[in-house]
């Protein structure tokens, strides 16, 4: 076997090679691993402004897609709001950009789908579709051909708990406030 360098390799080479991923959303997983790995850790209850079933019904989502929403909201909001805080007291501006991320892949999403982001009726009847596809694209994104140190079970459980999150922070799909707006949502 020789040693020789051959030009010819190097793109092979380089196509084949997995960066290591490090992105807002893989550092608040980690952060949210080692949040719910510290025994230590006093678990507070955040107040809500609504409940994510009202955010759930607002958007006529399938029985399936609600039970997957609510368990992945209730088990880990809490995590995502301490990781974020967490990571924030270092950078400041990680809530926003996480925000924008999220809300610039719905935009493309609702493009792709060919949905104007007024049609609250076609947002609402595609509503499954649009919030499985913006959770596809933001795992491909990240993680595809990335080698990370997160399991790949952590990565989708907390990749839904954090899409979850966005989404009860009316981020993407159809916000709370539309509905206070137009009197929909009951709050008695």
């Amino acid at each position: 076997m020789s040693d020789t360098f051959n030009i010819n390799n190097v793109k092979t080479l380089i196509n084949d090679a997995t960066t290591m991923e490090v992105s807002d959303i893989s550092k608040i997983i980690v952060k949210m691993v080692d949040i719910k790995n510290d025994i230590n850790r006093i678990k507070q209850k955040k107040t809500q402004a609504y409940t994510i079933d009202d955010k759930i019904i607002l958007n006529c989502f399938s029985n399936n897609l609600q039970h997957k929403i609510k368990k992945c909201f209730i088990d880990s909001y809490n995590i995502v709001e301490d990781a974020i805080e967490d990571i924030g007291n270092l950078e400041a501006s990680i809530r926003s950009d996480l925000y924008d991320y999220y809300w610039e892949t719905y935009i493309d999403v609702l493009t792709d789908f060919h949905i104007d982001i007024e049609n609250e009726q076609c947002i609402k009847g595609h509503s499954d579709k649009i919030y499985n596809r913006i959770i596809e694209i933001i795992s491909a994104q990240i993680f595809n051909n990335r080698q990370s140190d997160i399991e790949t079970n952590k990565k989708i459980t907390y990749l839904n708990s954090i899409t979850a999150y966005v989404f009860y922070e009316c981020k993407i799909l159809i916000p709370i406030e539309t509905s206070k707006r137009s009197g929909t949502l009951d709050k008695t």
